[in-house]
């Protein structure tokens, strides 16, 4: 049993399911399938919505922010690294920065 990831025609994750081959897939469920491992060789894990790239043969996660930059690992990042505190922070897109979230504790 493997698992493997549904296509569609934008190359976006549909579906995740475990199978036994992708022949089984394609001809029982119908549509384009992959397969996906879980930490194997510095591949991302599909999930739904998540985007398949052929030429990597991997799949990075939906981009989170439009200012956000796609990595060498289909990661995306942020235009300014989180910051190196012990603080929360959460990203503003509309001032593309990290903004320190209070915490209010009761």
């Amino acid at each position: 049993m493997s698992i493997y990831a549904k296509i569609n025609e934008l190359n976006i994750v549909e579906q995740v399911i475990i199978a036994n081959s992708k022949e089984w897939c394609e001809n029982n469920l119908g549509g384009k399938w992959v397969r996906t491992f879980k930490n194997k060789d510095n591949k991302n894990y599909a999930g739904k919505g998540f985007i398949y790239y052929p030429d990597k043969d991997n799949f990075s996660p939906p981009k989170p922010y439009e200012s956000w930059i796609l990595n060498e690992k289909l990661n995306w990042d942020p235009p300014i690294p989180y910051p190196d505190t012990d603080k929360f922070y959460i990203w503003d897109e509309n001032k593309k920065n990290w903004i320190l979230e209070e915490i209010q504790e009761n």
